[in-house]
């Protein structure tokens, strides 16, 4: 794959949908209630074990201000984000994964600073998946060869998870469960 694409994990997040670049990605979960952790925002669930390693679970629906439901398809994404106390993994909640595609990065475009349900610092841009594509997306319209009219396709944002993990929240979540009481307390 050139390095002008590169391969996303798309995923539900109430009537929107997002990505998360898929090197990133470790593994994806069920739900399940994690520990919960005091003095951390409240889009801190709390932290689960994974294999031995305490891994933080942050609902990206609460921490964009959206709806939430915990449901059958509601999974913990967990991924590798970079943070300024080196490689740290995090559990990301979200209401459903999608599937994975290609975006080329030459054409992803900027943000606007509107939303409403996102900062757009969290932001790396925007892009438009059209159906029947696949493994695949472009960001110019797709044409229906048929009818020579643009087919609809539907937009994804693409998120940084480096900056959502670099506001200081891995710190405070780190002294959090540094403070927590181990064995029998």
């Amino acid at each position: 794959m050139s390095e002008s694409k590169k391969e996303f994990l798309t995923f539900r997040l109430s009537k929107e949908e997002f990505a998360v670049e898929i090197l990133r990605v470790q593994e994806i979960r069920g739900w399940v209630e994690p520990t919960p952790l005091p003095s951390v925002p409240h889009y801190v669930k709390g932290v689960v074990d994974l294999r031995g390693n305490v891994v933080p679970i942050i609902d990206l629906r609460e921490k964009f201000g959206l709806a939430l439901t915990y449901d059958a398809t509601t999974v913990v994404i967990v991924v590798h984000v970079f943070t300024s106390q080196g490689e740290r993994v995090v559990g990301l909640v979200v209401d459903a994964v999608s599937d994975v595609h290609s975006f080329n990065m030459s054409e992803i475009q900027a943000a606007p600073d509107i939303s409403t349900s996102i900062d757009s610092q969290y932001i790396i841009g925007l892009s438009t998946l059209f159906e029947g594509q696949g493994q695949s997306s472009m960001s110019a319209a797709s044409v229906d060869t048929k009818d020579k009219k643009p087919s609809k396709g539907r937009m994804v944002i693409l998120i940084d998870i480096d900056s959502l993990a670099n506001e200081g929240l891995l710190s405070q979540v780190s002294n959090a469960v540094d403070d927590m009481p181990m064995g029998n307390g």
